[in-house]
C-alpha cells in the first residue's frame, strides 16, 4: 500500500525486484555499506568519505543518550504498555526536550534533529523492549558500532563489557 511518485531518492520496480536509493542497488549497498553510510546517502546524495563518515559516525554517537526526564517519562508507563505506544510517545515527547524542533523550515535545526534521531531511535526502542521485561535500562555505549551498541541497549546484563555477535550485528546493520 505504497504511494507511487517520482522520488530524487528511491526508485522501485517491484514488477522486476529493483529497489535503488540515489541510483545505488540496494543489494550493493547492503554488501558493501553500513546502515550510518546510507544514512549518508539518503541525505546527502552520495555516499561519505571516509572523513565525511567518520564525522558522521562520532555526530550521531554524540546524541545517543536520552535527557533524563525523557527516561523518566518512559518509566511513566505501565508494565504492560504496548512498545509501539511507547516508542511513539516518547519520540513525540522530545519536543519538550529540543522545543527548537518546531522549526522545520531551518536547515540547521532540520539537519540537527535528524541526526539526533537517528541516534536516539534505537536508545529509545531498546528502552521499550526493557521496560516491558522489567529490566533495567542499558545507557549507549559509543565505543561499539550503531548496530552493536543496539543490541548492548537490548541485552547486556551484568557483564562488564558487552560483545554482540558480529554476524547478527552486521545482519541487522543490514535490516536498518
Amino acid at each position: 500500500n505504497t504511494a507511487s511518485c517520482r522520488s530524487a531518492i528511491t526508485f522501485i520496480d517491484g514488477d522486476r525486484g529493483i529497489l535503488r536509493y540515489r541510483g545505488y542497488p540496494i543489494e550493493e549497498l547492503a554488501e558493501k555499506c553500513s546502515f550510518l553510510e546510507v544514512a549518508w546517502l539518503l541525505l546527502h546524495g552520495e555516499l561519505p568519505t571516509q572523513a565525511e563518515l567518520d564525522q558522521w559516525i562520532a555526530e550521531v554517537k554524540h546524541h545517543t543518550m536520552i535527557h533524563e526526564t525523557t527516561k523518566k517519562f518512559l518509566q511513566g508507563f505501565r508494565y504492560n504498555a504496548h512498545p509501539m505506544t511507547m516508542f511513539i510517545s516518547t519520540v513525540a515527547a522530545l519536543s519538550s526536550v529540543y522545543p527548537e524542533c518546531k522549526h522545520v523550515l531551518d536547515p540547521a535545526i532540520r539537519r540537527q534533529e535528524i541526526v539526533r534521531l537517528i541516534a536516539k531511535v534505537p536508545t529509545i526502542s531498546a528502552y521499550c523492549y526493557r521496560h516491558q521485561l522489567g529490566f533495567p535500562y542499558v545507557y549507549p555505549d559509543n565505543d561499539l558500532s550503531y548496530p552493536e551498541n543496539f543490541l548492548n541497549m537490548l541485552w547486556r546484563m551484568a557483564e562488564p563489557k558487552y560483545s554482540a555477535n558480529p554476524v547478527l550485528a552486521r545482519a541487522l546493520d543490514i535490516l536498518f
